[in-house]
């Protein structure tokens, strides 16, 4: 999986990216707060996700592992694609987002153009739980680095097999069991031993 893409801006919108890296320009499709971060020219790097279905492919890409993790989290729940979990990027900040889910703030999310009463009680019937231990585990002390950590390892082990949310739990569980955050090895051994 191409995990990010380093290039020239070759040019951008609201809602689109090309990176000429190589002498190739490479489509990434990018939420508002995104291109908010695009200088107008020079090197720039995005995280990427790619897309793949029968009838098309498509790079999504991301100026931080933040929106990428929420944009993760929303292909999660039932009904939401890629071009809806894009607009509700595009809509609102990852920080609102999860401030809405953990609140059970429908409105909120409603706010968003698309998205209607039962899809904003899905997303956050499904993600409450999931939200409110991510933020319980990457809290406020830890710095960009372990944040990474965290969420590379959660990464690691979808990678193996696991489902978003029991990733994102065993992770939770080894990060509090770590005295210190700073090896991914060390992280993603001890989410292996988690029990469901």
């Amino acid at each position: 999986m191409i995990d990010y893409i380093r290039g020239r801006v070759f040019s951008k919108s609201p809602t689109r990216l090309i990176l000429e890296v190589a002498g190739i320009g490479y489509l990434l499709h990018i939420p508002l707060s995104t291109f908010e971060k695009i200088p107008n020219q020079g090197e720039f790097t995005v995280l990427t996700q790619l897309f793949i279905r029968e009838d098309q492919v498509k790079m999504f890409g991301f100026a931080t592992i933040e929106e990428r993790d929420m944009f993760q989290l929303l292909l999660s729940v039932n009904g939401i694609g890629p071009n809806m979990a894009i607009t509700i990027l595009s809509g609102s900040t990852v920080t609102d987002i999860k401030h809405a889910i953990i609140n059970e703030d429908a409105k909120a999310l409603e706010k968003v153009k698309g998205i209607g009463k039962k899809t904003a009680e899905r997303i956050i019937l499904e993600l409450k739980g999931i939200i409110k231990e991510i933020t319980t585990t990457i809290s406020t002390s830890m710095d960009v680095k372990q944040r990474a950590i965290v969420s590379d390892a959660v990464m690691a082990l979808i990678s193996l097999g696991y489902g978003r949310s029991l990733a994102e739990k065993a992770v939770s569980e080894a990060a509090k069991n770590l005295q210190t955050i700073n090896n991914i090895e060390v992280l993603v051994r001890e989410a292996l031993k988690y029990k469901v």
